[in-house]
């Protein structure tokens, strides 16, 4: 039997478009939903859903008008969801965040949406709908650094990386539980090279592909051409060949040079000695004895004419632009299909150590994570959460700060950001002998976030703090007076000293209103209540908005018969245009809300014309003022921002887009999250328990890049 039309309203609004908005997941009652799959059978809960979609869908999207190419008409029964899921999954979106029915339609009650969330969970957990996270990747430009820098024991980094935004790391100790009051914070981006300097002689790292609404990790843009195998082999020599990179390198005196009174069998034999200990941690996995067998031979080529160092550095290079070395390889099941079960569980204990190291700490697995996966223990559940909770004391996950935290927070390059020079002059002054205000704007959000996970403080401070670690030079643009929250005045060029305050203002806490979300969110001369809207979607809520259509013109480029009204004006005259309407009737108000920050991130009252700002909006159906009351009634919406959060943790720890599939687990865990208070460790530990992060199903196997062979190795190699 066919849904039954019972209602006609005229529904102009496309429904895909709204498919493309945010996905705020919202729940009625204080039973979980998540909890309520596990006993409920779609079946049972087919005969609502059938009704709420009959009463307030069919008008739009039966067989007839199917709006945006969706026909919800041709699911006669449960057993035709199952083979489209996926719709349903949007259908559930749009249903929970009440962006459909449109706002001008009957809409359902709450336990409707809550009983077409349930149904659509259940019919998701019961199917056997996945992807698989196990394609083959090339390192991330970060992840090779750390990788050289563990592999080699180096005392220090030895590549120009700006995405680290401080290069001092004395103050981040994890395993005291708590951060400094006072944090020394010298930046990569400021003129800090006299005392920090890179290796010489050294090029940059190849630049990882950009990613829009995902991280850098992503599997996605991570492949390996031959010109970069190329690249990475120059890197390789010019590391090699730098005497400060003997010295700092712990590995050096044992791998490149031979003890004096060896004779040529003896050097032969110690450097086959060496090549055995160093491939399983360079390729990070067991090797075959083939695999060795191929460098010894290559090092004995040249060693005839070249002596042991030389020899040594030309097999080191061509193991480090072996795709072994430069690929994170983490799955078993292609490469060993005729593998007996106990070698297919040592090495999915391999592929585990690597997904759960470069996770947590964007580096190779560390001799405790080997020997963990050589005695097969990953696969234990106890043996996973102790590996996880020791890892997030150790100094090395301060990667989670740097590289998922400010990929997370897109404040990652409003350094570069230059504000018009004859509308913020002040921006400006000094600036040859000062950083600008921005960079010290994201110090302060990576040690915002750094405290979050030393202290695994709940992530709901992330919308809210009541704490921030500020300079002189952010209290003068923050209009703090340093000597009522410190006691002290500290010199104005003291910028790379920042201190643990507590806010004395409201509006101020927290990531929405940080600094340097206001500059990144602005243009050069105004601010933009579209793209401060778009990133509370994206980064709050992880739902960004589609791209505006390409025939659609900016707000800066709409008619001069537009011009001398306000940003607000101008904004209700494009949505007056039905294609803008759909998205900014959804993504304006949570901008508007933020009109007290100026451009460049300053609070104001006024406007530069004398008029008081105007930050009046409409959220979840209530209608304020002001940033800090947005934020509170986020805070207290908190299931939707720790579904998000998980999401975009996930969508990092697996290094892949999220599935529809997904969603059942992830609401498991932002409920189990919510359980424990919010608190960030356990939120990482549950995603590591997952078992999307567990599984090791490969879907390329190691043969298809085996042809991407190392250039020496190619053609040294008998």
């Amino acid at each position: 039997m066919r849904f039954e039309n019972v209602h006609n309203t005229n529904r102009p609004t496309s429904f895909l478009m709204m498919i493309l908005l945010i996905a705020i997941s919202t729940t009625a009652t204080s039973k979980s939903i998540a909890q309520s799959t596990a006993s409920e059978t779609p079946i049972e809960l087919w005969s609502h859903v059938e009704t709420t979609i009959g009463t307030y869908c069919l008008d739009c999207h039966d067989s007839g008008s199917a709006e945006g190419g969706i026909d919800l008409e041709q699911f006669e029964n449960r057993d035709s969801v199952a083979g489209k899921l996926e719709t349903w999954a949007k259908v559930l979106k749009v249903i929970e965040d009440k962006s459909m029915p449109p706002s001008d339609s009957d809409q359902p009650t709450n336990l409707e949406r809550e009983q077409v969330a349930r149904f659509v969970l259940a019919s998701i957990a019961q199917s056997d709908a996945s992807v698989s996270h196990g394609r083959l990747r090339r390192l991330t430009r970060i992840e090779y650094e750390n990788t050289i820098r563990d592999l080699f024991r180096l005392s220090r980094n030895c590549f120009a990386n700006p995405s680290r935004i401080v290069k001092t790391d004395d103050y981040f100790k994890p395993g005291g539980s708590s951060m400094p009051r006072y944090v020394f914070a010298v930046s990569f981006l400021y003129n800090s090279q006299a005392r920090y300097s890179d290796l010489p002689g050294v090029g940059s790292l190849p630049v990882d592909p950009p990613v829009e609404h995902g991280f850098a990790n992503d599997q996605e843009g991570l492949s390996l051409s031959p010109l970069q195998m190329e690249a990475y082999m120059a890197t390789a020599n010019e590391l090699l060949s730098s005497k400060e990179f003997a010295q700092i390198s712990g590995l050096w005196n044992s791998m490149f040079v031979v003890p004096s009174d060896f004779d040529p069998s003896q050097q032969t034999d110690y450097a086959s000695a060496q090549l055995k200990l160093f491939l399983p941690r360079a390729f990070r996995r067991n090797v075959t004895d083939d695999e060795i067998k191929r460098y010894q031979r290559l090092f004995e080529d040249e060693f005839a004419g070249n002596g042991f160092t030389a020899a040594m550095k030309t097999t080191v290079t061509a193991i480090l632009t072996s795709p072994s070395f430069l690929m994170r390889r983490e799955f078993t099941r292609n490469d060993h299909q005729e593998a007996s079960s106990l070698t297919r569980e040592f090495n999915d204990n391999f592929a585990l150590a690597n997904r759960l190291s470069y996770f947590l700490w964007s580096t190779m697995p560390d001799d405790a994570l080997f020997q963990a996966a050589r005695e097969r223990r990953l696969c234990r559940p106890a043996e996973m959460r102790k590996q996880v909770r020791r890892m997030l004391r150790d100094p090395r996950c301060k990667s989670l700060a740097t590289e998922f935290g400010m990929q997370w927070l897109k404040v990652n390059k409003v350094a570069s950001v230059r504000p018009d020079r004859n509308l913020f002059p002040e921006y400006y002054i000094l600036q040859d002998k000062r950083p600008p205000v921005a960079l010290s704007m994201m110090i302060e959000q990576l040690l915002l976030f750094e405290t979050i996970l030393i202290e695994d403080r709940s992530i709901l401070d992330f919308l809210n703090a009541d704490f921030a670690y500020l300079n002189r030079q952010l209290m003068d643009w923050y209009q703090l007076n340093p000597k009522q929250i410190l006691n002290y005045t500290p010199e104005k060029d003291s910028f790379e000293d920042f201190f643990r305050v507590r806010w004395p203002v409201g509006h101020r806490g927290g990531v929405i209103t940080s600094g340097a979300t206001m500059m990144a969110t602005s243009t050069t001369k105004r601010t933009s209540p579209v793209y401060r809207g778009a990133w509370i979607m994206d980064v709050i809520f992880n739902s960004p908005p589609p791209a505006p259509p390409a025939n659609i013109p900016t707000l800066d480029e709409t008619p001069a018969t537009h011009e001398g009204l306000s940003v607000r004006q101008r904004l209700e005259k494009h949505r007056e245009q039905p294609a803008c309407a759909a998205c900014h009737d959804q993504i304006d108000p949570l901008g508007f809300a933020l009109e007290n920050f100026d451009p460049v991130g300053r609070w104001r009252k006024t406007y530069n014309n004398g008029k008081p700002v105007d930050a009046s909006t409409a959220f979840l159906d209530n209608q304020f003022s002001g940033a800090a009351t947005l934020k509170n009634m986020i805070r207290r919406e908190q299931k939707r921002f720790v579904r998000a959060f998980v999401g975009h943790v996930m969508k990092y720890a697996l290094g892949r887009e999220l599935h529809f599939s997904d969603e059942p687990e992830i609401r498991r865990i932002a409920d189990e999250v919510i359980a424990r208070e919010c608190r960030i460790h356990f939120l990482i530990e549950e995603i590591v328990m997952s078992q999307a992060f567990r599984e090791t199903t490969a879907s390329k196997p190691m043969d298809q890049v085996q042809s991407l062979q190392s250039p020496v190795v190619s053609t040294e190699n008998k």
